[in-house]
């Protein structure tokens, strides 16, 4: 799916897509932070960062999210998202999103035809020393060393050609010994990972050629090698508790499934057909 046919795709209804009505008027707004990532819906990772300035028209809202429709004046890799309310010149005050629909956890069909590979799958547990852990964040990556390979802030996505990273927009000062990865790209030319400026604790999210990431700690792949498997619901589960098979087989336990598209880089997203439970 291109973009122009994802914006198209927006007035239509069915599929989870909003439908412009008189209570959902579009507002015209603008972006007010050079962070301002770019989600597929609230809850899942980025697609792509906007930068202050950045016209947004608002279409509806979740919470502290506000799902926008970006008019960019530099490389995106899709305009269409949602981004958190303060990073919004109006809809940041008080009132701002009056008489805008809320709408949660629309897009969620777009996940599969934006990413072919992540380092766990959603609702997802590993298995380490025998019982089963959360996961919570990225795998530890390292990057190789070249120009090329530090993290922009935007790519793109082309009509006869791989995903393209935007070279106007790397991000300068990052510690680079604490990288993290996060998804490829459905084409898999291009990696999210996220890296914290140096002597910062908080990550930045960036863009670098799937090629740049290598594995870390002896692992032959970028992700968790361990047994993987996805829940049905994982709610009242605490990152850094380790669970018995018992408990993961009575919340609706499935097999996680290795990506057909990039096996190295993790993970299917959403698999429509999942394996039995493994334990």
């Amino acid at each position: 799916m291109r973009i122009p046919l994802i914006i198209a795709a927006l007035a239509l209804s069915g599929a989870g897509l909003l439908v412009a009505t008189p209570a959902s008027a579009t507002r015209t707004d603008t972006i007010t932070s050079d962070r301002a990532t770019v989600r597929e819906y609230p809850g899942r990772l980025v697609l792509a960062n906007a930068r202050d300035g950045d016209p947004a028209e608002v279409t509806a809202y979740c919470g502290s999210w506000v799902r926008v429709h970006l008019s960019a004046r530099h490389a995106m890799a899709t305009p269409v998202g949602w981004v958190l309310r303060g990073h919004l010149r109006h809809a940041a005050k008080a009132g701002g999103l009056d008489g805008v629909r809320e709408a949660c956890g629309v897009d969620g069909d777009r996940w599969r035809d934006w990413v072919g590979a992540i380092n766990a799958p959603f609702h997802s547990l590993r298995q380490v020393d025998g019982r089963w852990r959360r996961v919570v964040f990225g795998t530890g990556v390292a990057l190789a060393g070249t120009p090329e390979c530090v993290p922009s802030l935007n790519y793109q996505r082309r009509e006869n050609g791989p995903d393209q990273i935007d070279p106007t927009q790397r991000v300068a000062g990052l510690d680079m010994t604490k990288v993290s990865y996060r998804y490829v790209t459905r084409d898999g030319s291009i990696a999210l990972v996220s890296a914290p400026r140096v002597g910062a604790d908080y990550g930045v999210w960036g863009f670098v050629p799937a090629g740049c990431v290598q594995p870390k700690g002896g692992r032959s792949a970028v992700y968790f090698d361990e047994p993987v498997i996805q829940l049905r619901n994982s709610s009242g589960l605490h990152p850094g508790v380790g669970y018995s098979s018992a408990t993961v087989r009575s919340r609706g336990c499935s097999a996680a499934v290795a990506s057909p598209v990039a096996p190295r880089f993790g993970y299917w997203p959403d698999p429509v057909k999942r394996p039995s439970c493994p334990v």
